[in-house]
């Protein structure tokens, strides 16, 4: 009985703190080791990658309905699905949680059609595969995602 509460008490621990790590924004002032960081522009429908001063790509985006915040690039899959629409996502980079969801920054939808959207509802979406594939490859997990208004 007590080693069954005890196993208990350790798990629910361990997935709260996971959790809870998980879902804390990054302080805008930890450095990265790479020195890399993305700023996105929700005013200007713009996505901004530096790599220290400097300003490395830039690419058109649609960023509306995007949380404004400093995160950092949790996990990184090459093609994952939508679960709202079941649509792939290409070159997602998942940036922060809503609830139980997570939104991201990743390129064109791929249709069941063969066609692509752009459409946002809460991710950063590069409107060009070609930039959301070089994104994808120069960016890693941890680097800092700041969204603007």
């Amino acid at each position: 009985m007590f080693h069954k509460s005890f196993i208990r008490i350790v798990l629910v621990l361990f997935l709260s703190l996971f959790v809870f790590a998980s879902v804390m924004p990054a302080q805008a002032d930890e450095p990265h080791a790479t020195g890399k960081r993305i700023v996105v522009s929700i005013g200007q429908q713009r996505l901004y990658a530096y790599s220290g001063n400097t300003l490395v790509f830039s690419a058109a985006v649609n960023a509306r309905g995007t949380r404004s915040g400093t995160f950092r690039i949790q996990n990184k899959i090459t093609s994952a699905r939508s679960i709202y629409r079941g649509w792939r996502l290409p070159y997602w980079m998942g940036i922060y949680y809503v609830g139980r969801v997570q939104n991201g920054i990743h390129g064109p939808e791929m249709l069941a059609n063969g066609r692509t959207a752009t459409t946002s509802l809460g991710c950063v979406v590069i409107r060009s595969a070609a930039n959301a594939a070089w994104l994808f490859r120069w960016a890693t997990v941890g680097t800092p995602v700041t969204v603007r208004r």
